[in-house]
């Protein structure tokens, strides 16, 4: 989840845009193809809030156990879901840990969110996640999923963004991003991370990261939000 403070942000969560502006709250699925990045440039501070889905089920008794999570508001305007935000942002500033749970609850409780119908993806994706699960930091280059999945790369590219919102590389970029995510809050070195995530250099792993999750890897892994990022 994340809160806009001050200025505003380009958001491409799941295939739709959104211009998020200050007082909105975005809500992203667990594993849903997302980007955050600056209008123009320009600055804007926000909050991000890092939800365990398996967590976040257990407090919603309406959404069916191991079923995943969808909002079909992921653009929310609401005063008191932004201010109940706040407020967990706030607890966690001021350490006050032990309330926070309760806290939480009570604003997962308030979000629209369901239980997300499953889909059979095409078979050019279904490969494409293979060989992701297979081999991360190999990854399959557009011309050997479309030799393999007897298409042309135009075929796969669009078979791949109507399933997933994404063209093949952009999916790539954020297979590598979750299980980056995944290492970090498991104490990985940043620097090991992004070399066994699959990124050539450590800047194209901090930039990738960033325009992925509205953070860095460091502010990831040490579970703080961006204050005031430009």
């Amino acid at each position: 989840m994340g809160a806009i403070i001050e200025g505003e942000t380009r958001c491409l969560c799941a295939g739709q845009e959104y211009l998020l502006q200050p007082g909105d709250l975005i809500v992203i699925p667990p594993h849903a193809p997302h980007s955050c990045n600056p209008l123009h440039g320009r600055p804007r501070s926000y909050h991000m809030l890092y939800l365990d889905a398996t967590w976040c089920r257990a407090q919603r008794p309406d959404i069916p156990p191991g079923a995943s999570i969808a909002s079909p508001q992921p653009l929310l305007r609401d005063s008191p879901l932004f201010a109940s935000f706040q407020q967990v942002v706030a607890l966690m500033c001021r350490g006050s840990l032990e309330q926070l749970p309760a806290r939480l609850a009570l604003l997962l409780h308030a979000l629209p969110l369901c239980a997300a119908a499953p889909q059979a993806p095409h078979h050019a994706s279904a490969l494409l996640f293979q060989r992701l699960a297979m081999d991360l930091p190999a990854s399959p280059s557009l011309d050997k999923l479309a030799h393999d999945s007897a298409l042309r790369k135009e075929t796969v590219i669009r078979a791949v963004k109507q399933d997933t919102g994404l063209t093949p590389a952009s999916l790539i970029n954020m297979a590598r991003i979750e299980y980056a995510k995944t290492r970090l809050r498991a104490g990985d070195p940043i620097a090991d991370v992004g070399y066994q995530a699959g990124f050539a250099d450590q800047s194209h792993f901090h930039k990738t990261f960033v325009s992925y999750t509205a953070a860095t890897p460091r502010q990831y892994a040490q579970s703080r939000s961006i204050s005031d990022n430009k």
